[in-house]
């Protein structure tokens, strides 16, 4: 007989066998004390997964719960337009510093700023019975029903890329942590509207307010917007189409001129053309 490390006693045959094979049998599990059960491996614990953030470092913290709009309004700094507040604005950051500077174009200047570095965003709650809708570059437009109100512009892409979020009626602004975040909000984008004749017949020579030119799809919004309402000819397809062109095209002309008998022709004509389609461009 073969006694086992465990006190197991082996028949010689099953000994030889396990000799021969190379193996040697697993001490045996001592039995557990009466009346108690043997230990559990314990069950892997969900919660403590920890996320690698995509530049290869731990995840940060989740982001703190968006204010609602009521404390937005009640703690935040108030930014004029038109006859009152247009908006209030409230730094994700608690020791950042709020300043809010009319700029004299129809547009204030809203700046965050901190010493630590650590201005990740803000929250903006519209005045009451204004909406906020994002756009695909970041920007928002803010409407009192079908009219646009207000312009939000984003930080410079260059130096703090950012855009805002629609979050429960307050718009959101996420982004890298910077020392200085600035900001537009535009309310007056159109400076002038005026009719006159060109080459080919009747023409609208717009002036925009200087916050409009080269800006967002926001400040762009909120000129053909209000520029429909001061001359309503200027809401057709083609004329709307020749300001979006003009926009990107020349944001530095003195004056942007719509003709409302040019023709409506796609995309890249339009800028061939230098925003001037004729009949032959069709």
């Amino acid at each position: 007989m073969l006694r086992t490390a465990g006190g197991l006693v082996l028949p010689p045959t099953l000994a030889l066998l396990l000799a021969l094979a190379g193996c040697s049998p697993a001490p045996a599990t001592p039995p557990a004390a009466s009346g108690t059960a043997a230990p559990a491996t314990p069950a892997p614990d969900a919660t403590a997964v920890v996320t690698a953030a995509p530049d290869g470092g731990v995840a940060p913290a989740p982001a703190p719960r968006t204010p609602g709009a009521e404390r937005v309004r009640a703690d935040g700094a108030a930014v004029p337009g038109g006859d009152g507040v247009v908006a209030w604005v409230l730094p994700t950051d608690p020791a950042a510093e709020v300043a809010v500077e009319p700029q004299g174009d129809g547009s204030a200047r809203v700046t965050l700023r901190t010493a630590q570095a650590a201005v990740t965003g803000a929250s903006l709650a519209p005045a009451e019975g204004v909406t906020a809708t994002v756009l695909e570059d970041g920007s928002a437009v803010l409407r009192h029903g079908d009219v646009v109100v207000a312009a939000v512009g984003t930080p410079d892409a260059a130096e703090t890329p950012a855009r805002w979020l629609e979050v429960e009626g307050v718009l959101v602004l996420r982004g890298r942590p910077a020392a200085v975040v600035e900001v537009l909000v535009g309310t007056s984008a159109l400076a002038s509207a005026t009719w006159g004749e060109a080459e080919g017949g009747r023409s609208l020579a717009v002036a925009p307010a200087a916050w409009v030119r080269g800006g967002s799809l926001a400040a762009q919004e909120a000129l053909a917007a209000q520029l429909a309402v001061a001359q309503p000819e200027a809401a057709t397809a083609t004329m709307r189409a020749q300001l979006w062109c003009h926009a990107l095209g020349a944001p530095d002309k003195e004056t942007w001129n719509l003709e409302p008998w040019r023709s409506e022709v796609g995309t890249g004509t339009l800028l061939a053309t230098r925003c001037n389609p004729i009949d032959d461009d069709v």
